[in-house]
């Protein structure tokens, strides 16, 4: 499984492997490079200090080989590697020489710079350096296979340090990044031992920068699941509150049906079990339009034209109103809308049931819907019901709030829902004048598009 963890050690080790490799790399041309290599001027370097440390003097001197002194003999030197020669270049007569070196030049030509020869059948690289007034001539050779010997213990110096600079690095690197990532190791720590149901927000005190966005949308998400789950939490124990009184009707008019001795008795049982059913239909409709609209996300609006919404909801409810034989009218215009075409539906076919269901028999429902002078739209239902005292329209859209004394049954969801449509749609609810001076009118006006 891929880690950041995992990947930023292993990028920083490559890195820290090609610096390594780059840096050996250059050190050891910087040792081999011919004339501008380390090996190079230190047989430059030497070769000058020589001639400057010759006094004029020698070309007077006749030296011989045999006129040298002797080291003692604890100190023996091996300088068979290494040799030297002076000479004076207007006679090309030896002065100085070296006990292994030759009698003939190094450099033969006796010009000045760096040169490779052969001397004894062994590859050697000389350097010849002579004074401002070309009186003498310094000439320094050295073993190419000493040079590739001290190359090598150069290089094996250098390796030994990066090494340790390398091991040093790694650790250090292994323990920022422990450091790094302990905040997140707490914090999984954390999530791990938590409870199931446990949805509080992460810590973000001490996490690093680039993870705090990460941190704020997973507490986000926890918040969002959080906020579900309380709706199912809620949605739960409403229906069980409210299906428990029509479920023991039910139970109770299903007993009197069955022992009853008349068929009057059992008819009567038998009408009162149908409005129990539907009343308990209808509550159950409402309770999961309830669940469904707080569940619904804002994101989903789309355009929704709604006097075709309109004529569909009263045809479907003209059923409902020929029963106490009450008359819808209907007054549209075309208006369109950004929302959720099932929530908005939901809103009006609560709106037309409220409506309805405390109009008397014979009453009349007004619906009507258009455009709104600033872009939006507006939808009413109006009826000549015996309405709604001013002190309690603002309570009317508590859930379950239903005012007292109130002879027709209901849930008290329906006005609750039109409401929370209403919010989510960011539409205002008005109240306004009933049909023919009596009952209540509810408008929702919704903004113009992109308002």
């Amino acid at each position: 499984m891929k880690t950041l963890r995992r990947q930023v050690a292993v990028t920083l080790f490559l890195a820290m492997i090609a610096t390594w490799v780059t840096v050996f790399s250059l050190i050891y041309l910087e040792q081999t490079r011919a004339e501008t290599g380390l090996s190079d001027r230190d047989l430059r370097d030497a070769a000058q200090k020589a001639l400057l440390s010759l006094p004029t003097s020698l070309l007077q001197a006749r030296p011989s080989s045999e006129d040298r002194f002797e080291l003692p003999y604890s100190n023996r030197f091996d300088g068979e590697s290494f040799n030297f020669q002076v000479w004076a270049l207007a006679d090309k007569r030896l002065l100085v020489q070296s006990p292994w070196a030759p009698d003939y030049p190094l450099i033969q030509d006796f010009h000045n710079g760096f040169e490779d020869v052969t001397l004894r059948g062994e590859r050697w690289r000389a350097y010849s350096v002579a004074d401002a007034d070309g009186r003498i001539q310094v000439q320094f050779a050295k073993s190419e296979a000493q040079l590739r010997t001290e190359t090598a213990a150069r290089m094996r110096n250098g390796l030994a340090f990066l090494s340790v600079l390398f091991l040093i690095l790694t650790g250090l690197t292994w323990l920022v990044m422990r450091r790094a990532f302990r905040p997140v190791d707490r914090a999984r720590d954390a999530i791990l031992s938590r409870p199931a149901m446990d949805l509080t927000p992460l810590p973000t005190s001490g996490m690093p920068g680039e993870l705090q966005p990460f941190i704020q949308s997973i507490n986000s998400l926890l918040e969002r699941l959080s906020a579900s789950l309380d709706r199912e939490r809620r949605f739960l124990a409403d229906a069980a509150h409210e299906l428990r009184t029509p479920l023991a009707a039910l139970s109770t008019y299903a007993e009197l049906a069955v022992r009853s001795d008349t068929p009057q008795a059992r008819g009567e049982a038998v009408d009162k079990l149908r409005d129990v059913a539907t009343r308990t239909t209808r509550l159950a409709e409402q309770l999961l339009d309830q669940a469904r609209t707080e569940a619904q996300s804002e994101g989903r609006a789309e355009p929704v034209a709604l006097d075709r919404l309109s004529e569909m909801i009263v045809r479907d409810s003209e059923a409902l109103a020929k029963r106490k034989n009450q008359r819808i009218s209907l007054d549209t215009h075309a208006a369109m809308v950004n929302g959720n075409v099932d929530a908005l539906g939901v809103l009006l076919r609560n709106l037309l049931d409220n409506a309805l269901r405390y109009t008397p028999e014979g009453g009349r429902v007004a619906v009507s819907c258009g455009p709104l002078p600033d872009g939006g739209a507006q939808l009413s239902v109006a009826d000549n019901g015996p309405g709604i005292a001013p002190p309690e329209r603002e309570r009317v859209f508590d859930r379950f709030y239903r005012k007292a004394g109130t002879i027709e049954r209901g849930s008290g969801i329906g006005l609750s829902l039109v409401a929370q449509i209403a919010a989510k749609h960011h539409a205002k609810i008005e109240w306004g004048p009933g049909v023919d001076g009596r009952g209540v009118g509810i408008t929702i006006a919704f903004p113009a598009s992109g308002a």
